[in-house]
């Protein structure tokens, strides 16, 4: 035997006269069965590979043998008929191990079991039935995809040893035997979900049997009731769940003198479910730190009470919330895992001065979260999905992004947004239309720190307030996109010459306080060889710029100044002092 590629073996018999084939538990490359018309093969004896078995047309019987893979496919179009009898298929793939499409044939399970031990396996193709007395099972790591609308008898899913095992659903399904669904213990929970957050799934369950233990829920309807509040190791609600009674919530208070990890029997009665509250309270005396090792770490989170300098560690696995969270002056947060912000009602963020430590996102269907005081994060702050309120509050973070279609809400409020990248980067990146909602006029943008590296402001056509990259000794550019509408842009640095770039769009902006000094002029040009259009109703009055591919308005006049260097392409700019020198404002005495 060679690799499974040079010692690959096809079938291309096209008698409808059945072909037997015994392998006698020999292990084999590729094994293809390949018949251009009518061609039948039955297996007489087990079978090993390395590698896969297609069957690209014909008719194969399983025969009832013990059949172990690495995937089991028949991506064409081309007719197959397949029959399984008692076979006990196990397939190792870790991609996408079973792929088929009947093209007008048949398939019929019979008792077999197909047994799936890859790392996140796809279940997909054709939207077989199965028969009665079969059983598909998952027991590998990772998160296994059912990616059709099959229609199961016996379904299981056996979680591993991880914190992080999962079981999604990108289709609904339906099961008419036994639906068993095992974490592997309390905190190594097994997490059920759709593959699109606020999408549910639905599970049609109607006669079938429910054999739960240690599971939570995201986005998944049963067709028919079940009470899983008493199933072994409880039940937890990550929300957009339907027909599922979850255990029922209660406050879990952090009992622990040392430290550790999330995960410690350290709580009133359980390590938090998802619809839990977790409080931290007098218990933190000392200086401990709590690591978040779970990936579910409750619903709303509050540290008062807590004294001394613990730590909340998040350097173990990603985290997601399900409700508020309310931090202490002297904590301290450490760690570079993604938390997410996953509620689906109406929730408040309290820092009280801490900075989070890694990215933060946003994703909550249906759910609002608003500061009570000023938000900071050394990591990218993301709006995936819900609405997201500033208020009147300062927010720190390395970029801002809400660039997709699902439904968003973003208000901006009247406090000063800081984006702190010093890399080549999008500091700010929404999308506009249907889905998002966007209130921004009042809010100041700031570009906070130096650097030589280009950012980019991705303003959508949305209407901004302030934006400002006036920070010194910062030599690279801003490049803005977007038929924006700004109260005020201000570019300027006395130390350094950078260059400001709009998009080929037209920008509106009632101050242009751009400016440069001797020697260090500013450049206002096109991020393509093509002009700009910048609009006010004002006049404008600049001056040490050097300005190409740019259009403004008549009327009101802009006065590019008498230092500034027309390097072409330009329409309306004035390239003089304005009269008198500046700008200037009569007032009269009544």
């Amino acid at each position: 035997l060679g690799s499974v590629t040079t010692s690959a073996i096809s079938f291309i018999s096209t008698s409808a006269t059945v072909q037997t084939v015994n392998f006698a538990s020999k292990t084999t490359g590729n094994v293809t069965f390949n018949a251009s018309s009518n061609g039948s093969w039955q297996y007489t004896g087990t079978h090993t590979t390395s590698g896969d078995i297609t069957m690209t047309k014909g008719t194969l019987d399983i025969n009832g043998q013990t059949v172990t893979a690495s995937q089991f496919k028949g991506t064409s179009g081309s007719l197959k008929n397949i029959t399984l009898g008692a076979a006990n298929i196990t397939l190792s793939g870790n991609s996408i191990p079973w792929d088929f499409l009947l093209g007008g044939g048949t398939f019929t399970s019979n008792t077999a079991t197909i047994t799936f031990t890859g790392a996140g396996p796809t279940m997909q193709g054709a939207a077989l039935t199965f028969s009665a007395g079969s059983t598909v099972v998952f027991n590998g790591s990772g998160t296994p995809i059912i990616n059709a609308a099959f229609n199961f008898a016996n379904l299981t899913r056996t979680g591993t040893a991880v914190k992080t095992s999962q079981f999604r659903f990108n289709n609904n399904i339906t099961v008419t035997g036994t639906l068993t669904l095992a974490g592997n213990s309390a905190i190594n929970r097994l997490l059920v979900l759709s593959n699109t957050v606020g999408t549910a799934r639905t599970i049609t369950n109607t006669g079938a049997t429910m054999t739960w233990s240690n599971v939570d829920f995201q986005d998944i309807t049963l067709s028919t009731a079940f009470d899983a509040s008493a199933i072994t190791g409880n039940s937890g609600d990550c929300g957009g769940n339907t027909g599922i009674t979850f255990t029922t919530a209660a406050t879990q208070t952090w009992s622990g003198t040392s430290g550790g990890n999330w995960s410690a029997n350290a709580w009133t009665s359980r390590v938090p479910l998802p619809q839990d509250d977790p409080l931290l309270s007098s218990a933190f005396s000392a200086s401990q730190t709590v690591t978040a090792d779970m990936p579910r770490l409750g619903k709303s989170i509050d540290w008062t009470g807590a004294t001394g300098t613990p730590t909340w560690s998040f350097g173990s696995v990603a985290n997601s919330i399900y409700g508020s969270i309310t931090l202490i002056s002297g904590m301290t947060i450490s760690g570079t895992q993604a938390l997410t912000l996953a509620g689906r009602s109406s929730f408040s963020l309290i820092s009280n001065t801490k900075q989070y430590t890694q990215a933060v996102s946003i994703t909550a269907p249906s759910g609002t979260y608003s500061l009570n005081d000023a938000f900071s994060t050394a990591g990218n702050l993301t709006l995936t999905m819900g609405t997201f309120n500033a208020v009147t509050f300062n927010v720190t973070c390395l970029v801002f992004v809400s660039n997709n279609t699902n439904v968003r809400s973003l208000t901006m409020g009247t406090g000063t947004w800081s984006f702190t990248t010093t890399a080549t980067a999008d500091i700010f990146n929404v999308t506009s239309g249907g889905n998002f909602t966007f209130s921004g006029a009042s809010a100041i943008m700031v570009v906070s720190n130096a650097s030589a590296n280009l950012r980019t402001f991705r303003g959508s056509g949305l209407t901004y307030g302030t934006l400002t990259y006036t920070v010194a000794g910062s030599t690279g550019g801003l490049d803005i996109t977007g038929a924006n509408t700004f109260t005020t842009i201000n570019f300027s640095d006395v130390t350094n010459a950078r260059t400001l770039r709009f998009e080929q769009a037209t920008t509106t902006v009632t101050t242009f306080n751009v400016n440069g000094t001797s020697g260090k002029n500013m450049t206002v040009t096109s991020s393509v060889a093509a002009a700009h259009t910048l609009t006010s109703s004002q006049q404008q009055s600049c001056d040490f710029l050097t300005i190409s591919y740019s259009t403004v308005n008549a009327s009101p006049v802009w006065y590019a100044g008498a230092n500034s260097t027309d390097s072409g392409n330009n329409t309306n700019w004035i390239f003089t002092a304005p009269p008198g020198g500046g700008n200037f404002m009569l007032t009269g005495v009544g």
